[in-house]
C-alpha cells in the first residue's frame, strides 16, 4: 500500500487556494451604497429585527430590505422611511416575519424589456 496520493488532479506543489482572490480584491458594485441607504439601515438596527439586507432589485431599483417578527417595529420603520423618501411595501408571510421594501428608484438604469 502507498501513502501517496495517485489521483489523476494531483497538483504539483502548488496551494490550491492561492489561485483565489481575497474578497477586497474582487470589484465592486457601480452603485456605492448612498446615504439614503446607509440611514434607513442606521434607524433599523436600532429595532428589534431578524435580518437586513441591501441590493439591486430585477428593474436597477435600489433595495433595503429589513425583516422582524414585531408588527410595531414595521410600522416605525415604513414611517422613518417615507420620510427618508422611499417607496416602502410590506409582506408578512405565514411564519408571522415581517418585511417591509424600502425602494429607491435608480434613473439612471434602464428597465428590462
Amino acid at each position: 500500500m502507498n501513502d501517496n496520493p495517485s489521483d489523476e488532479t494531483e497538483h504539483s506543489g502548488e496551494d490550491l487556494w492561492s489561485e483565489r482572490k481575497a474578497a477586497s480584491g474582487l470589484t465592486s458594485s457601480e452603485h456605492d451604497m448612498n446615504d439614503q441607504r446607509k440611514d434607513i439601515i442606521r434607524q433599523a438596527l436600532a429595532f428589534d429585527i431578524v435580518d437586513i439586507r441591501s441590493y439591486t432589485g430585477y428593474k436597477g431599483d435600489l433595495l433595503v430590505e429589513i425583516t422582524t417578527m414585531e408588527p410595531h417595529v414595521i410600522t416605525s420603520l415604513k414611517k422613518a422611511a417615507e420620510a427618508l423618501t422611499f417607496e416602502t411595501v410590506i409582506q408578512k408571510d405565514i411564519i408571522s416575519l415581517y418585511k417591509i421594501f424600502c425602494i429607491s428608484p435608480s434613473s439612471n438604469i434602464y428597465d428590462l424589456k
